[in-house]
């Protein structure tokens, strides 16, 4: 299938178009990924590319036209907040539980640090509406890696999307968003399509001939990667200290980290970030 017009992504970054690969589609997980994945999980084939002049005209929008409920943005953080986080050695950390015993080694430092993650993130929401949400952790090479902790085990869901309040496909442009920070050694992606959750509920819909209330944001996903297979995925590079401001309740994504070595650190906030660019 063609990248239809829906998700932009908008940057400052003159590097950004680079940063940007394409494939042609998704398949289901199945356990040859090594990975316990929840059965109805769909994750990205592995065979990306640049993306071609047109499809870049698609995708990529100029930040000062932007709907950020619908949209993607991609920046680098200050040098001076880069090298606050670095001096909290985190990137020193080789096992997953090691990170939160390193942040409480200096707690006074941390403190600093979060007054200086405050100032940065304060000009991103013109309501000041945000909140820390959580450091995640991850393993490196990992096709997908969000997961859930289910009958003492973990179990991988795919590309999917966030749940962060209640919400229909009509109204999940209504919830927000979230800037994800990487605090990592390596660069990160981020794999998503580009389509709106209601775009892919109206596709849903045309193909299926499901009534509305049959679908919902717990079987969306599911539907629409089993019968739009060959919908390209879109992955964007996410270096260390790039940040991504996203509506995550909105389009279908996971980070990952396949190829990745190190482990994978990052600090999110979730809120209503609808400025972009002012702090660059």
């Amino acid at each position: 299938m063609y990248l239809k017009k829906g998700l932009h992504i908008f940057s400052d970054l003159d590097t950004i178009a680079e940063q940007l690969s394409i494939n042609n589609g998704t398949m289901p997980a199945t356990i040859e990924t090594g990975l316990n994945y929840h059965e109805e999980s769909y994750i990205p084939k592995r065979e990306w590319r640049k993306l071609e002049l047109a499809e870049q005209r698609i995708l990529i929008a100029d930040h000062r036209n932007t709907d950020f409920r619908r949209s993607i943005y991609i920046g680098e953080i200050p040098e001076n907040l880069k090298e606050s986080l670095l001096s909290l050695g985190l990137q020193e950390c080789t096992q997953l539980d090691q990170i939160y015993p390193k942040m409480k080694e200096d707690e006074e430092k941390v403190k600093a640090i979060n007054t200086e993650l405050d100032t940065f993130l304060h000009p991103f929401s013109s309501a000041k509406n945000y909140k820390f949400h959580r450091i995640t952790r991850a393993m490196p090479n990992r096709e997908t890696i969000t997961c859930l902790y289910m009958e003492e085990k973990f179990i991988y869901i795919g590309l999917h999307i966030d749940q962060s309040k209640h919400f229909t496909p009509h109204t999940a442009h209504k919830s927000g968003n979230r800037i994800s920070i990487n605090l990592s050694k390596e660069t990160r992606h981020l794999a998503f399509t580009n389509l709106s959750l209601i775009q892919a509920f109206n596709m849903v819909k045309q193909k299926t001939g499901l009534a509305g209330k049959e679908i919902n944001p717990d079987n969306i996903a599911h539907l629409f990667f089993k019968h739009y297979p060959d919908y390209p995925v879109i992955r964007i590079a996410q270096k260390p200290y790039q940040y991504y401001i996203a509506p995550t309740d909105n389009f279908f994504h996971d980070a990952t980290t396949l190829g990745n070595k190190e482990i994978d650190i990052t600090i999110v906030y979730t809120g209503v970030f609808d400025r972009a660019g002012i702090n660059n």
